[in-house]
C-alpha cells in the first residue's frame, strides 16, 4: 500500500510541477487516471492470493465503472450522487484558487479536496478515484484482519463479498464524497486493534486509536470507536511488570488523547458542539427529509431522548423498514441495503449466543457494536442519512460476524479476555 501511495504522491508532485508551464486538461487528467488504475491493479495482483484475487478486483473494476458512469454518463443517476458531491467539488476548487477562506468550507474533507486540486488543478477524475483506491486498501486490509483471527475461509469469503458487492458500499466509494475515507482509516484501525487483541502488542493498539481519531477528523460520529477501544483495553488483561509498564502508557495516551480533543474540539467534536463551541447540553431527536422517521418523537431531550435509544438504534440499523415504505424505491433499499444489516446483525447474535466463548467475551462484542450504533443513532433520523452513515461501520460489523460464527477464534479469545472464577472458557 506504501508503494502506492508514493505514486499516488509522485503523480501529484510532477503535474505540480508542471501546471505552471502546460495546460493540463482532460487529456492528462485521463493519463493520471489510467496510470492510477494501473498501479491499484498491479498492487492487487502482488498481494493477494488467487483466491482472494478475482473478487476484490472484481470490485475495483465495478467501482472503476461507476466512477465514469457517475463523471460521463449524466443520463445515468447514481445513488447519492448530486447535491453533496458537486458542492464538495465547486468549493474545493474555489478554496484552491484562493476564491473562497478555507475555514468556511463545510466537513474536513473539504480542506483535503482542496489541497489535491491546488497540486493539479482541475482534475476531479483523478480525485474522485482516491475514494476507488481508499476502498481498495480497506478491502485488503480486512481481509488481513479476517487471515490473522484464523476467521475460516468461507467465512472470510462472505465478509469480503458483502464489502465487495453490497450496492450502497459500491456507490459510497466511487463517487466523490468523504466516507471511503473513512472506512479506510476504521478498517486499518481495526485491523491493528486485531492484531493488538490477538497479540497483545501495545503499538499496534496506539495504531488503532490513531487511526481512529484520524477518521474522527472526518466525521465526529467515530468517537464511538475510540470509546470502545478504551473499554476493550479496561477488559483485557496482560500479567506482570509487561501489565505495569502497558497501564502507565495507556494512563499517558488518554491524557494525551483527551488534550488533544479539547484543544481541537472543532476539528474532532463539531457534531458534538453548539453555537459558539459550547457543549451540546441536551440530545434532542430532530430530522429533515421525505424518508424520515421516528418524527413523532421529534423535540425529546435529555434522559427521556435516552431511553428510546433503543428503538433509534433499531430504525438507524434497518431502515427503511417495511412499515415506513413510501414506494419501489424504499422496497429495494430495504432489499439491498437494510437485509444485509439484519442478516449481519442476527447472524452475530446467533452466533454468539451458540458460541462456547466466556460470557464477558459475547457481552464485550455487543458492547463494542452497541456504543458505535448508539453515538450515530442519535444524529440520524431519515433513512437515506442512516444509509450513508451505517455504512461507515460495514467493517466492524463484518468483523464481529466472522468472530461470532468461527470456532477458530475460541483459543485467542479464550487465553486474552480476564475470565472469572468458574467461568466457562473455549
Amino acid at each position: 500500500m506504501l508503494f502506492v501511495l508514493a505514486f499516488f504522491i509522485l503523480e501529484v508532485l510532477i503535474t505540480f510541477l508542471l501546471k505552471d508551464y502546460i495546460v493540463l486538461g482532460p487529456g492528462y487528467g485521463m493519463m493520471m487516471l489510467f496510470a492510477s488504475i494501473a498501479a491499484i491493479s498491479l498492487y492487487l495482483y502482488r498481494t493477494l492470493e488467487k483466491e482472494w484475487l478475482m473478487l476484490i478486483f472484481a470490485g475495483f473494476v465495478i467501482r472503476v465503472l461507476v466512477l465514469f458512469i457517475d463523471l460521463y454518463v449524466p443520463s445515468i443517476q447514481i445513488f447519492s450522487s448530486g447535491t453533496d458531491t458537486e458542492y464538495f467539488h465547486e468549493i474545493s476548487l474555489l478554496i484552491a484558487n484562493g476564491m473562497f477562506p478555507l475555514e468556511d468550507g463545510a466537513t474536513n474533507y473539504v480542506p483535503f479536496l482542496s489541497a489535491i486540486y491546488y497540486m493539479v488543478g482541475d482534475q476531479r477524475p483523478f480525485a474522485q478515484f482516491l475514494n476507488v483506491a481508499f476502498w481498495v486498501f480497506a478491502a485488503v486490509y480486512l481481509m488481513k484482519a479476517l487471515i490473522h483471527l484464523e476467521i475460516d475461509k468461507k467465512l472470510i469469503f462472505i465478509a469480503l463479498l458483502i464489502f465487495t458487492v453490497m450496492p450502497n458500499s459500491i456507490f459510497m466509494s466511487s463517487i466523490l464524497l468523504r466516507e471511503s475515507i473513512i472506512i479506510f482509516l476504521i478498517t486499518v484501525s481495526l485491523y491493528h486493534f486485531v492484531r493488538w487483541f490477538a497479540d497483545g502488542t501495545f503499538p499496534n493498539f496506539i495504531m488503532a486509536v490513531l487511526l481512529a481519531l484520524g477518521s474522527m477528523m472526518f466525521h465526529s460520529g467515530m468517537i464511538g470507536f475510540v470509546i470502545a477501544y478504551v473499554l476493550a483495553f479496561m477488559f483485557l488483561s496482560t500479567s506482570g511488570s509487561k501489565k505495569v509498564t502497558q497501564n502507565a502508557l495507556f494512563l499517558m495516551l488518554l491524557v494525551v488523547m483527551a488534550a488533544i480533543m479539547i484543544q481541537n474540539s472543532e476539528l474532532f467534536l463539531s457534531k458534538f458542539m453548539g453555537p459558539e463551541g459550547t457543549a451540546v447540553s441536551a440530545l434532542e431527536i430532530s430530522g429533515r427529509g421525505g424518508s424520515m422517521y421516528l418524527s413523532s418523537l421529534n423535540g425529546l431531550t435529555g434522559i427521556v431522548a435516552l431511553l428510546v435509544a433503543p428503538l433509534k438504534m433499531f430504525y438507524f440499523m434497518f431502515s427503511p423498514i417495511p412499515l415506513d415504505w413510501r414506494g419501489f424505491g424504499d422496497i429495494a433499499s430495504f432489499m439491498f441495503d437494510s437485509s444485509i444489516y439484519v442478516f449481519l446483525v442476527g447472524a452475530t447474535i446467533y452466533g454468539l449466543f451458540k458460541s462456547d466463548m466466556p460470557l464477558r467475551n459475547k457481552i464485550f462484542i455487543l458492547l463494542f457494536l452497541g456504543i458505535t450504533v448508539l453515538v450515530y443513532s442519535y444524529g440520524t433520523q431519515s433513512a437515506g442519512t442512516a444509509m450513508r452513515h451505517r455504512n461507515k461501520i460495514i467493517p466492524l460489523l463484518l468483523i464481529t460476524f466472522a468472530i461470532a460464527n468461527s470456532k477458530q477464534l475460541l483459543k485467542i479469545a479464550g487465553s486474552r479476555f480476564r475470565k472469572s472464577e468458574g467461568e466457562k472458557a473455549a
